[in-house]
């Protein structure tokens, strides 16, 4: 009988927002998935072992470049799907780690459909979003009554559209803002959260003075 892919959330920085439920799914399984990139310590990892007792257990490490080559990105999830599916048909229950919450924007998502593709069960443990948790280090809320909630990628094309929209913009991984999306941001109402949970947590109320090359895991919030 093959093991389970467990996908765990793990929350955005303070182990202290980690679920029972995730918790639960740590102590469980014997072996953990940690992803990471050029091969660095994961936060993830440093996260789940503040607030798990991860004595006897074995980590996998998954590397998943950053890159923009999608040939380079594809394979570094068949590889992942490679390592996990060797745990999960010889019996073995796999906990893969995850950032914030394992449905929004997450690794995870896109190993686990190769692995459910080649037979194997998934299942997901939902946890706190770095963006629910950067609206209480603000101390504001996200939306109320019937104002719409958008969660927009820095990326995106159409960013700067969807900012101009009714409601609470939230813009993901803004650490670096390119010249039209900051202009798009010019006298707005915004708060912003760098490393939310972590250390070195910092808070932004104006667009001038967030860095103009801050960390990856800055989060904007628009009123």
């Amino acid at each position: 009988m093959s093991g389970i892919l467990y996908g765990v959330s793990v929350g955005p920085g303070d182990p202290q927002l980690i679920t029972l439920g995730a918790l639960k799914i740590i102590e469980h399984c014997r072996v953990i998935a940690v992803p990471r990139t050029k091969g660095e310590n994961s936060l993830a990892l440093s996260i789940a072992k503040q607030a798990a007792d991860m004595s006897g257990k074995e980590f996998i490490f998954l590397d998943f470049p950053m890159t923009g080559d999608r040939d380079i990105w594809v394979k570094s999830h068949e590889n992942a799907a490679d390592i996990i599916c060797e745990r999960l048909f010889s019996g073995e229950d796999v906990a893969m780690l995850c950032l914030g919450d394992i449905s929004v924007y997450s690794t995870f998502s896109y190993t686990a459909e190769l692995v459910e593709g080649r037979g194997a069960v998934c299942r997901r443990i939902p946890g706190v979003t770095s963006f629910c948790a950067a609206a209480a280090a603000c101390g504001i809320p996200l939306a109320g009554g019937s104002e719409p909630l958008i969660v927009i990628p820095a990326s995106a094309e159409d960013a700067e559209e969807l900012i101009e929209r009714r409601g609470t913009k939230v813009i993901m991984k803004s650490g670096r803002l390119s010249d039209r999306l900051r202009e798009s941001l010019n006298n707005k109402d915004i708060h912003a959260v760098s490393d939310c949970g972590l250390p070195e947590e910092k808070i932004y109320t104006s667009l001038d003075d967030i860095p103009e090359k801050g960390s990856y895991f800055t989060l904007t919030i628009v009123k």
